[in-house]
């Protein structure tokens, strides 16, 4: 009998063209993908796909094959959205996938809600960061990716998925107690360009490096933790200094660590990613309660003024402000947007130099 998940995988590869492209969306190593479509080749007992230029395609058994998955993938999520709909929350399923300061200090009031609410409603939850999570969603692994992206990133969705946004988490400065620019009138950032430094995940690095460079300097980065309460003990023992979100903030504040008030360093916008289409009702449950906590949780105002109140994107960001930060998403044909890499490749305005 042929493999319902490896016939996702070859979904995939049909879709990107590529098995290192679809290896690398699925988070899968290229062995693997191969091992895989090796394997769903040897239960066809025929070739699925063939070389072609620098990619691959699918034979026409291979077409067959995917029409195929297509069609029972979406009757079976035609048959769980009616089955749940005939329970209520009675019963049903949700697959979250969240990054670490989320999972901490937004998920557990959220699911406390959920299940006074719908007690009957399972909840599996994973530790994923933002490309990790929209893999699995990608792939079909998770039914809600919770995600974060700062301003000048394009949206981690295409016409595939929709985008809630939760909020926005603001980024604040953090040095020891005591240091100079804590203490400062009018503190900028620029004063730490021959500070140690140490931060988190290689998407919070990424964004140091970004506000760093536009200050006038390249942060040396000597200490790279995804643990927070690590990253504000470095900083209280005087090695390092760091910027961190305010969600990490609010589950762990070290004595001995200030936080100047230096605007530059901005903020992300946090968001739950969902399949487009209709939802199962134990997700929207979900999808609910996770909206009223994040609203009590991250600022109703984004810094600049713009509101951020739980809209819904259709995939090209256009939900709320980012602030001064542009990001402007091609035009697919017929006048829509598409996301990336789909109708046009996103164009990242450059923010306003005068602001940092």
């Amino acid at each position: 009998m042929l493999d319902l998940h490896r016939g996702r995988i070859l979904r995939e590869v049909a879709r990107l063209g590529s098995m290192t492209a679809a290896a690398r969306s699925l988070a899968y190593t290229q062995p693997a993908m191969s091992h895989h479509i090796a394997r769903l080749e040897a239960e066809a007992g025929t070739p699925l796909v063939v070389r072609h230029g620098r990619g691959v395609r699918l034979t026409e058994a291979g077409r067959i094959l995917v029409e195929h998955v297509e069609d029972v993938l979406a009757r079976m999520a035609d048959a769980e959205e009616r089955i749940a709909a005939v329970a209520g929350l009675r019963a049903g399923r949700v697959r979250v996938a969240v990054f670490p300061t989320a999972a901490g200090g937004l998920l557990p009031d959220a699911l406390a809600r959920l299940r006074a609410r719908a007690p009957g409603v399972s909840v599996r939850l994973v530790d994923a960061e933002p490309g990790e999570a929209l893999a699995a969603l990608r792939a079909g692994e998770t039914d809600v990716a919770v995600v974060f992206r700062y301003p000048y990133m394009p949206p981690d969705t295409g016409s595939r998925f929709r985008e809630i946004v939760l909020g926005e988490d603001p980024i604040r400065l953090l040095v020891p107690a005591g240091h100079p620019v804590a203490d400062a009138p009018r503190p900028r950032l620029a004063d730490l360009a021959g500070e140690t430094w140490a931060s988190g995940c290689a998407r919070c690095r990424d964004h140091l490096r970004w506000v760093c460079e536009r200050a006038g300097f390249t942060p040396d980065i000597a200490f790279a933790t995804e643990d927070h309460v690590a990253i504000q003990r470095l900083v209280a023992r005087g090695l390092a200094v760091t910027t961190l979100p305010g969600l990490a903030l609010g589950l762990h504040a070290e004595p001995g660590v200030a936080r100047p008030a230096v605007p530059v360093a901005g903020r992300r916008r946090i968001a739950a990613l969902v399949p487009a289409g209709p939802r199962p009702p134990a997700v929207a449950a979900l999808l609910e309660e996770l909206a009223a906590v994040a609203a009590a949780r991250l600022p109703a105002e984004a810094p600049d003024g713009n509101e951020t109140d739980g809209n819904e994107t259709d995939g090209n960001g256009a939900g709320g402000a980012l602030g001064q930060v542009a990001v402007q998403v091609g035009e697919a044909p017929g006048g829509g947007h598409d996301g990336l890499g789909q109708g046009g490749q996103p164009v990242v305005a450059e923010p306003d130099r005068g602001a940092l």
